[in-house]
């Protein structure tokens, strides 16, 4: 067998983009991708002067935005209470206190459910990428479905158990028995 005459024929980058911009809501891959590209975001973390003790954060370069989770000098672990800190791309700043024995993870919004999986890793549940990159990953998966049909906030209330289980279901589909139980186990962490 001749390896180089695998993909004979074609310009591997140029048919590659071309026919994922076709498979892409809109078509708009390349686009999008451009974009991206040339976006910058800023990543928060250190909150000098507060003492509150930065525990995840994560910068969204598409939109600009990033979000930092707090954990504040008088936390309690038996009432355990995050301050969630957002800045949008122009770096306006939203504050709020997330207390995590109250996150449904059928109807939260984002900063709730980065407080809730942050403390599943800081309460020793679950690794960062068991319980953070989980979230995070959700969040973009939802993010690039929602993208042509309008904007996702942080501050948007969303099923994460049915984006998981999305997710888990494309897993499946796709034969990755290992990523579905990887997600699965995930889900067995936000069922409460």
């Amino acid at each position: 067998m001749n390896v180089n005459g695998i993909g004979a024929g074609y310009p591997a980058a140029g048919y590659e983009t071309r026919r994922t911009g076709r498979n892409v809501a809109g078509g708009r891959f390349a686009e999008q991708a451009a974009e991206a590209a040339q976006a910058t975001a800023t990543l928060h973390g250190a909150d000098e002067g507060s003492g509150d003790i930065a525990i995840s954060s994560w910068a969204d370069v598409v939109s600009g935005s990033s979000i930092s989770v707090y954990k504040t000098q008088d936390f309690d672990a038996a009432n355990p209470m995050y301050r969630v800190k957002t800045w949008d791309e122009s770096g306006n700043v939203t504050e709020q206190m997330v207390d995590v024995s109250k996150v449904n993870p059928e109807n939260c919004d984002t900063a709730e459910m980065y407080a809730y999986t942050a403390h599943l890793k800081e309460s020793g549940k679950g690794s960062f990428e068991d319980t953070v990159l989980k979230a995070a990953v959700a969040k973009a998966v939802k993010n690039a479905e929602q993208r042509n049909s309008g904007s996702w906030g942080f501050s948007t209330k969303m099923n994460w158990v049915d984006i998981v289980k999305d997710i888990m279901q494309s897993e499946y589909s796709y034969g990755d028995l290992k990523g579905y139980m990887e997600w699965q186990k995930f889900l067995g962490l936000l069922d409460k």
